[in-house]
Formats: structure tokens, C-alpha cells, sequence
């Protein structure tokens, strides 16, 4: 799979976590992604949630690539999800895993 810019991912982490951000900069050895949200298992499904609770959530964030486990292209009603939760923008939705 190629990363490309301006789209959004779903990064695992090397220590389990899962996040899910859209590709602003690709450097040689990390990544700069905009607003970063976390996937958390609930018992309704999954919620995204931000990532960082300190940091200004509406500030890029750097993932070092070295942190990385695996990244592949996001589910269609995840990506909609998250971009509603950056946006405010609701698309029409089909039935989720997502709730929230």
C-alpha cells in the first residue's frame, strides 16, 4: 500500500493503540497527522476519541514511523465518523460499528 497526503489512516501502534488521522506531511521518519483521534472498544462499539487529552487537539501531532506497527486505509464508516468528529460535517451514514 502507498501513504499518501490528505488521506485519512488507520495507524496501530507498536504498544496496541489504534489511531485514526488524516496525512498532512509525510517526513522520512515519522508521520504529521491532523487531529489524531483514538479508537476505544466500548460496549455499544467503537468511539473515537482524542488522542491527546492536554495538547491542543486541533494542533497537528507527529507519529514516529518507528512506533508504527501497522497503517491501512481506513473503514469507510470509520473515515466518516472521524470526519464528522473534526468537521462537524455529517454524511449520510449506512449502519456502523461506531457509536457515539
Amino acid at each position: 500500500m502507498i501513504v499518501e497526503k490528505d488521506k485519512v489512516y488507520t495507524f496501530k501502534l507498536t504498544n496496541a493503540d489504534e489511531i485514526v488521522g488524516k496525512i498532512v506531511e509525510i517526513a522520512e521518519d515519522s508521520y504529521i497527522v491532523s487531529q489524531p483521534l483514538s479508537a476505544v472498544p466500548t460496549e455499544k462499539g467503537i468511539q473515537l476519541i482524542y488522542t491527546v487529552f492536554t495538547g491542543d487537539p486541533k494542533e497537528n501531532a507527529t507519529i514516529n514511523k518507528s512506533a508504527i506497527a501497522m497503517i491501512c486505509a481506513v473503514r469507510e464508516e470509520v473515515g466518516d465518523h472521524y470526519l464528522e468528529a473534526t468537521t462537524g460535517l455529517k454524511p449520510v451514514r449506512k449502519p456502523s460499528i461506531i457509536m457515539g
